[in-house]
């Protein structure tokens, strides 16, 4: 077999070692590089009697996709115990028999905060000598990015405050966090993000209620409560967002705010 090295990883909440597989590199004399976000799609149009293109913009629309080969892990090898015909039924119900996008992180330390929301396809087998010890697969990510594990960032508001916030997404556009507001002491509250052209997220005209918690997931524009009210006519219609890099946040009224962000971020595949 030879020698490599190896890490474990998790696909869909379930680790490897439960199947007894590591990913692994078998020592090839080739060093194999990976993939990076694409610049994207190029939207524009080109029309007679005009040598320079009517650019309207980049779409990122191709997806992160990666190779990842693993097999047996060292005890298995060390046993002299290659895969055999069950290893291949359950491991491939794992990894493929699934409908959606799943979570898979990788124990590598480079990795720790890191991980790719995929499926898996074109899963095969690999022999040596004649014995199945590896799988290889293709990796297609829902996005042209890895994720940061979840961070919960909280304030707690009581009149004015005015805080500094970076966004380390990769992405170069807006990012949408997912918020929830509790503690509401009065009918309105505001948001400001001063470095967004002092762009307001506000609501006004609030019932009365100390058990009122409002969830807003930002990127897909949902209002929820736990009082089951309709909010939005309470509410500005300026969901929140962050810039890339350092924001300056002014909030106002009395309050306590979770942003819950999963950056993302081009570390490739």
């Amino acid at each position: 077999m030879g020698g490599f090295y190896s890490y474990s990883f998790t696909f869909d909440d379930i680790p490897s070692e439960e199947y007894s597989l590591m990913i692994y590199d078998f020592g090839s004399s080739k060093d194999e590089g990976g993939s990076f976000t694409s610049a994207g799609t190029v939207v524009e149009d080109r029309i007679a009697r005009r040598y320079k293109s009517l650019y309207y913009g980049s779409k990122l629309d191709e997806p992160l996709e990666f190779n990842l080969t693993f097999g047996a892990n060292t005890r298995k090898v060390r046993q002299d115990k290659p895969l055999d015909r069950w290893d291949f039924e359950v491991i491939s119900s794992w990894l493929t028999g699934k409908d959606g996008y799943r979570w898979l992180t990788i124990e590598q330390p480079d990795l720790e905060t890191i991980r790719y929301r995929c499926k898996i396809t074109d899963l095969k087998y690999l022999t040596v000598g004649w014995r199945p010890w590896v799988f290889t697969c293709k990796v297609i990510c829902d996005s042209p990015f890895a994720y940061a594990t979840p961070e919960t960032f909280s304030y707690e508001v009581n009149g004015t405050l005015t805080v500094p916030f970076y966004n380390r997404s990769t992405y170069n556009g807006f990012y949408k966090p997912h918020m929830e507001i509790s503690r509401i002491n009065g009918d309105s509250f505001s948001i400001t993000n001063l470095t967004d052209n002092n762009r307001v997220f506000a609501f006004s005209g609030l019932p009365s209620s100390s058990d009122l918690v409002i969830d807003i997931d930002n990127e897909n524009e949902i209002i929820t409560n736990t009082a089951d009210l309709n909010l939005y006519k309470n509410f500005n219609f300026r969901f929140f967002r962050f810039l890339r890099g350092d924001n300056t946040l002014e909030m106002s009224g009395n309050f306590f705010v979770n942003f819950t962000c999963e950056f993302p971020v081009n570390v490739g595949g």
